[in-house]
């Protein structure tokens, strides 16, 4: 029987939910063939074009839409952090459940107003789950967990992308994500001073990901005299994601996320799945993502000292964090998710 869905989000951006919809888009042309899937975005805000691309570069076409509306009928609408949508659903009768991804706080505020008729508020982590549930006492018997994944598992259908860095004489540290406060690159920055005063020529930094009013990147590393050994790339199309984690694990490259929340923690699970070694905040889902390498993967959130020396360990014991990795990404594979989403479906009697 086939399956129809709709993935509903307010804007178009190049981050991580849009990243999430395509594995999602591939994980069930892989494992539920019969499912289609049509994602309808409110508002351009600049990544409509790379994500109807990225849809056409993964060949996924034939089973995953782009619409301007919600005039079709769906067997489950998926109102991701996107409370604009819950009356018309409530009105039509539509079946549909919110999915809080955001790990900003004032962000969560719309889940203290919903009506009765949501029944499932599904969350991509169980820690981040957990945290719902504190800030929103009400809402406990209805939270439920879909892991997020990366689709490392899953042969990809589409035309050989290779990112190709310069042939860099410093080793590269990876931030890719969004230059805000809460993904917090200011303490990389601070972290890095400290690193090249203990090894100098030996690393150097790479940010990749949207700029943000809330940090001025480039003013950040100039005021600290890392102008030399900085990069700043700009946001990359959502298919070259794998691409450029691919080209820094190649180069021996370290990722890091000194990030203060997350609701999955989407790039960091990237890296890992390219075995490349990671220096995560001690965060929840950071520590869910790496499991019993913890103490390997990360470091005391906000701990600029010890950030750097993580870094430092990681490099000195390279072929070991990467046999780590391999072993971490068995935990967020594309099966992970099916399974979810099965449980999901028959807990709301929709047929597969």
């Amino acid at each position: 029987m086939r399956t129809k869905v709709c993935f509903v989000y307010p804007w178009a951006t190049f981050g991580g939910c849009e990243r999430v919809f395509i594995n999602r888009a591939l994980a069930f042309k892989q494992y539920l063939p019969e499912t289609t899937v049509d994602f309808y975005f409110m508002q351009d805000a600049g990544g409509l074009s790379a994500f109807s691309s990225a849809l056409k570069e993964y060949q996924l076409s034939g089973s995953a839409s782009l619409v301007d509306s919600l005039a079709r009928d769906y067997d489950l609408i998926s109102l991701v952090d996107c409370p604009q949508v819950i009356d018309f659903c409530s009105k039509k009768a539509a079946p549909y459940i919110i999915e809080c991804h955001t790990p900003y706080k004032e962000n969560r505020k719309y889940l203290s107003d919903l009506p009765g008729n949501c029944k499932f508020i599904v969350t991509p982590s169980i820690s981040f789950g957990k945290l719902v549930k504190s800030e929103f006492p009400s809402l406990v018997d209805s939270v439920v967990v879909l892991r997020n994944f990366v689709p490392w598992d899953i042969s990809l259908s589409r035309a050989n992308l290779n990112i190709e860095l310069p042939a860099w004489l410093r080793k590269p540290i990876l931030f890719f994500a969004r230059m805000d406060k809460l993904k917090d690159p200011i303490s990389l920055l601070d972290a890095f001073e400290l690193l090249e005063k203990r090894r100098k020529n030996e690393f150097m930094l790479l940010f990749c990901g949207p700029l943000s009013p809330e940090i001025n990147i480039y003013k950040e590393i100039s005021k600290r005299k890392l102008d030399g050994v900085s990069v700043v790339l700009p946001p990359i199309p959502f298919a070259s994601a794998e691409a450029l984690m691919n080209a820094v694990a190649s180069m021996g490259g370290v990722f890091v996320s000194p990030s203060r929340g997350e609701s999955f923690g989407l790039s960091a699970a990237e890296a890992i799945s390219s075995v490349m070694p990671v220096a995560l905040s001690d965060i929840n889902e950071h520590a869910d993502l790496v499991g019993s390498h913890k103490a390997l993967f990360t470091y005391p959130l906000g701990d600029r000292e010890a950030l750097a020396d993580r870094i430092e360990y990681l490099f000195g014991h390279y072929a070991d964090a990467r046999n780590a990795a391999m072993q971490a990404r068995n935990a967020f594979s594309a099966k992970s998710f099916i399974e979810d989403w099965i449980s999901l479906l028959d807990r709301m009697g929709i047929k597969k």
